[in-house]
């Protein structure tokens, strides 16, 4: 039986200043649809990792852009992987997701994506710093 094919690991360190999300954008887009994702879902995975970058540049590092955010794809036959690590302030878990869908208020929906577009969302502070990991399987059709 021969060896698995290696699988794609895409490892980006970006200082925490929005300028840089294009580039992530042109990256994971890409990434997706090769993976077998139609364009659809490649935009709705790239809108969902631009949101959790935007929300650790955001309230993480309040703005500032000398921060890092550490970023990794990691692409099996299953589907993607992707882990984000900063050292900005830790989430407060009890404001994630806190605005309602329909409210009037400006902003507040980037969770609200992440959670729709992605199958599984995790938030843990670590020693290493704040660790953000989702997941998204690849559904075949047979």
């Amino acid at each position: 039986m021969p060896p698995p094919a290696p699988s794609l690991h895409l490892r980006v360190v970006m200082p925490s200043d929005p300028r840089y999300l294009p580039v992530v954008r042109g990256a994971v887009g890409p990434l997706a649809v090769a993976m077998g994702w139609d364009e659809s879902d490649s935009l709705a995975i790239t809108l969902a990792l631009d949101e959790a970058l935007a929300n650790v540049i955001r309230h993480a590092y309040h703005g500032r852009a000398d921060g890092l955010i550490e970023l990794e794809c990691r692409a099996s036959a299953d589907g993607l992987e992707v882990t984000m690590l900063d050292n900005g302030d830790a989430p407060d878990r009890t404001k994630i997701c806190a605005r309602a869908i329909g409210c009037d208020q400006a902003g507040g929906l980037g969770t609200h994506i992440i959670k729709e577009v992605m199958d599984t969302v995790s938030y843990h502070a670590t020693p290493e710093g704040n660790r953000f990991v989702a997941t998204k399987r690849l559904r075949r059709t047979a």
